[in-house]
């Protein structure tokens, strides 16, 4: 071959080698030239639709179910002496009613009645005010008759007393040997008057006739006689006057004093349940300490009071006494004036001087007779059975548990001798900090336990106003709840639901998950919602109440309703490898597959 014909065949040979090189390179991609060449997938949106139902939001704890709090029952015993326990009829957790005895001190009762005004004073004929009114009340409740229930201790509510007594198998008090003969003696003056005049109307006696004179001179001795007894019944003696004085303000001290040991004794009850009452926090040992020594040295003062009183009464009674021969002296004084006057017209019934003396009228005997009897009514509205101090405890309400007996058989009655437990039921439990933001006193709440059957209606009655205290954690609040119904005894001590409604739509709105609701630009809220086209629309919108997930919402501009579906969402499904590797086997392509699903 020759040069020319050589040269022709390396050219042609360059060109088909340029040629193949630029068919290939057309055909042929980098991995990123076809990842930028491929066109991503369209996203698919994930919708739900607008629901109309009612939103509440709640607060949902736990609550122990226990009783209420305690009652100490104070025996006043500075009249007793020696006052020993010689009876025991309750003992813990026996359930102590209205009109039963708590306990028997040197052979006498204590009875308990229902009443918010502590016992004071004894009572008797002739009390008047709010414990003698507290008194007839609790006894008309008994089923015992005290008459008007007007605070006014009568011959009805010392009768009243007397059934009380016999029924729970005691004598009541009954009048001293000096009262009794003071009856028997206005008793004598009726019977006599009764048979003047029954014989003078047996005789025929005149319905008049006695001189004026007579009479007049008569009718004023006995006035007189009457003047003066009732002056020494009144006991205007100075030494008397001074003793009732202090009496009295024996009586009001010990009131005051009682009242304050039991702001005390609240103090600690409050501190040992595990809130300090002035710092509102758990007491410290210390704190308690203090507490304790405050209410016994409240005891201390109520006692004194209360011996201090009784060396008032103790006063008050020697001056009666001094005085008693002088009621005794005009009393028979007295019965010897209306003697004479029944004997002086008795002369003229029997002729006796018949030319100037006259016999005494039957309307005149009558009058007699009627003041006699008003004289043994006077008498007796003040002599009659009583009921001494120590024998009578009130207690705000009944029945109660007993929850706890502080003395013995034998042993020294004195301050406290029987804790009893409220009737009322109460469910304690502890909030969060967040929580406690939302709750306040009052609000209602709904106690439930699915196994117990239990569905109760409850009212927050105290939510603390710090976290921490007793056993409260110290990031909790106490609160307790006061149900509105019964709840069985199985209920006690058990861990109950506690739902604590906050707020409610009060009714059907429109709500969406809170996923759907987003910001725009401006700070306004909108929901994206899908149209038939799959589109998608912007629609403003407020909201409202936000509760399990929900939020309420209502249009701005555009519409919404019930059933159309909003956008909370949307799914990317990017193609996997396998998809472009041709050269993989079957194995290979099911495992990708496989891994594909999931990941989508």
């Amino acid at each position: 071959m020759n040069r020319r014909a050589l040269l022709a065949v390396v050219v042609a040979t360059a060109v088909l080698s340029a040629s193949i090189a630029w068919v290939l390179g057309r055909r042929i991609e980098s991995p990123a030239e076809a990842a930028a060449g491929a066109s991503s997938p369209e996203p698919s949106l994930i919708t739900v639709p607008v629901e109309s139902r009612e939103l509440s939001s709640r607060v949902v704890v736990r609550g122990t179910v226990q009783s209420s709090e305690e009652t100490t029952i104070q025996v006043s015993t500075a009249a007793l002496g020696n006052p020993v326990v010689t009876g025991l009829p309750k003992s813990e957790d026996d359930e102590l009613d209205e009109g039963e005895v708590a306990i028997e001190i040197t052979g006498r009762p204590v009875i308990v009645l229902e009443g918010t005004l502590p016992t004071y004073r004894s009572m008797g004929p002739s009390s008047e005010g709010p414990d003698v009114k507290q008194l007839e009340e609790s006894l008309l409740r008994l089923g015992y008759d005290p008459g008007d229930v007007d605070g006014v201790y009568t011959a009805a509510t010392a009768s009243a007393v007397d059934d009380l007594y016999d029924s729970l198998g005691y004598r009541a008090n009954e009048p001293s040997a000096e009262e009794g003969a003071a009856v028997e003696a206005a008793e004598d003056q009726v019977e006599q008057a009764e048979k003047a005049l029954k014989a003078a109307e047996a005789t025929g006696g005149p319905e008049g006739g006695v001189p004026e004179s007579v009479r007049l001179q008569q009718n004023q001795l006995v006035d007189q006689a009457q003047r003066q007894l009732d002056q020494a019944k009144q006991g205007s003696g100075p030494e008397l006057t001074q003793a009732q004085e202090l009496l009295t303000q024996a009586g009001e001290t010990l009131v005051s004093v009682t009242n304050e040991f039991n702001l005390v004794n609240e103090r600690l009850a409050q501190a040992t349940a595990g809130i300090h009452p002035d710092t509102g926090e758990p007491p410290t040992a210390e704190e308690l300490e203090e507490l304790n020594l405050e209410v016994a040295a409240a005891q201390d003062i109520v006692d004194q009071a209360a011996a201090d009183k009784q060396q008032a009464q103790s006063a008050v009674d020697e001056a009666k006494g001094g005085q008693s021969q002088t009621i005794k002296d005009a009393e028979t004084d007295l019965a010897i004036a209306k003697a004479s006057r029944t004997e002086t017209f008795a002369s003229y019934e029997q002729g006796d001087d018949v030319d100037s003396q006259g016999q005494p009228t039957t309307a005149e005997l009558r009058e007699e007779l009627q003041e006699a009897r008003d004289d043994l009514a006077d008498i007796r509205s003040v002599t009659g059975i009583g009921v001494p101090i120590e024998e009578l405890v009130f207690v705000p309400t009944l029945p109660r548990k007993v929850s706890g007996v502080g003395v013995e058989l034998g042993s020294t009655a004195a301050g406290g001798v029987m804790s009893l437990t409220g009737p009322s039921t109460v469910i304690d439990s502890v909030i969060s900090t967040s929580d406690r933001k939302l709750i306040s006193e009052g609000m209602e709440a709904v106690v439930e336990d699915d196994d117990l059957g239990v569905s109760v209606s409850a009212t927050i009655s105290f939510v603390a106003a710090n976290p921490g205290g007793g056993e409260v954690p110290e990031d909790r609040y106490a609160m307790r709840l006061e149900p509105n119904e019964d709840l069985p005894e199985e209920a006690f001590f058990q861990s109950l639901r506690v739902t604590i409604p906050i707020s409610s739509t009060s009714g059907q709105v429109l709500v969406v998950p809170l996923a759907a609701v987003s910001a725009g630009p401006d700070g306004t809220s909108r929901v994206e919602v899908q149209t038939q086209d799959d589109s998608t629309n912007l629609v403003d919108v407020t909201t409202g109440l936000a509760a399990d997930g929900f939020v309420e919402i209502r249009a701005v501009n555009g519409s919404l309703a019930e059933g159309d579906r909003v956008v909370v969402g949307r799914e990317l499904l990017l193609p996997t490898d396998d998809e472009s590797d041709e050269t993989d086997d079957s194995d290979d392509e099911s495992d990708d597959e496989s891994e594909g699903d999931g990941g989508a």
